[in-house]
């Protein structure tokens, strides 16, 4: 029998691959609630028109009956996100997978951090804190309800996520440098690393986890083995540009002097230890320049 799985968000980045991956599988029957701004337009995925904070629109939405085995949220951003939903959910869920984040990680360099490493316990003054701090809030938010309603949870915290439809400027902030002939800035003296996960990867590690009593009360950071750099990567986008690459080497002092919106830390490692969930559900993870030149294919098609 198919697993019935509802899916919070799922219209974006994450969520919308998940979604069009899994509708092709037989074992899954989707349900898509978010506020429907951007339809998925897919036969095999129901989709649901409703905002999470609003709890009449939840209700009338959801109904009083409706139960789900898994329930995977995109969007969980503030404190009450998680609360809310699983009182909405009239009809019940045995699992709640949450999509949180490897920010939650206490700043630290050298090795790739493990599940057990220290989280963050206050909201920092970086770029990013809120967001991080949030997030570790609904961690801790997600083990107390579940805990409370007798619902297995699982936490899943992606490093770096890349591939096609996503909305942050990462890789696409180079994919148009390169497509427009421009210069692309090489930070010549930083040396910091830091963890990749490619999105296709996240939509399948989570099919692996819906229904899975494995990960059941467990967190999972995603992220491939390789220690990316700014030299390493500037080098594999090398590899598959149609021309050679207009680099122009800068100092860390002037990308911050001239505000050059580089988006990987420039002295800080942001390395994660993704290999508990890849012996958990025998899973590997796509190489980091397979993805990048798929995403890159991707980008050229879509222009």
């Amino acid at each position: 029998m198919a697993k019935k799985v509802l899916v919070i968000g799922g219209s974006y980045f994450i969520g919308r691959v998940f979604s069009i991956l899994a509708a092709r599988e037989t074992d899954f029957e989707l349900c898509v609630l978010n506020r429907g701004r951007f339809p998925l337009k897919n036969d095999r995925i129901r989709e649901i028109k409703a905002d999470r904070h609003d709890a009449q629109s939840m209700q009338n939405a959801l109904g009083e009956e409706e139960q789900f085995d898994t329930v995977i949220d995109f969007c969980a951003y503030g404190r009450g996100d998680i609360r809310s939903m699983i009182k909405a959910l009239a009809g019940g869920t045995k699992q709640y997978i949450y999509i949180s984040s490897c920010s939650v990680f206490a700043p630290s360099s050298g090795i790739p951090k493990k599940e057990d490493a220290p989280l963050i316990t206050e909201k920092g003054e970086y770029p990013g804190a809120e967001y991080a701090y949030g997030k570790m809030l609904l961690e801790n938010e997600l083990k107390e309800v579940c805990k409370k309603s007798g619902v297995a949870y699982t936490i899943v915290r992606p490093a770096f996520v890349y591939g096609p439809f996503n909305y942050a400027p990462r890789e696409s902030y180079y994919f148009e440098l390169m497509a427009r002939g421009q210069e692309v800035p090489l930070p010549t003296d930083s040396h910091c690393a830091f963890s990749f996960v490619y999105v296709k990867d996240i939509a399948r590690i989570l099919m692996g986890c819906v229904g899975n009593a494995a990960v059941y009360d467990e967190a999972y950071n995603l992220a491939g083995e390789e220690k990316v750099t700014y030299k390493s990567l500037t080098k594999l986008l090398g590899t598959f540009a149609d021309h050679p690459l207009n680099i122009k080497e800068v100092t860390v002092d002037e990308v911050y002097r001239d505000n050059i919106p580089l988006p990987f830390p420039l002295d800080q490692d942001e390395l994660y230890d993704g290999g508990k969930a890849g012996e958990t559900l025998g899973f590997s993870y796509t190489p980091f320049a397979h993805g990048l030149t798929e995403t890159y294919q991707t980008f050229l098609r879509s222009r």
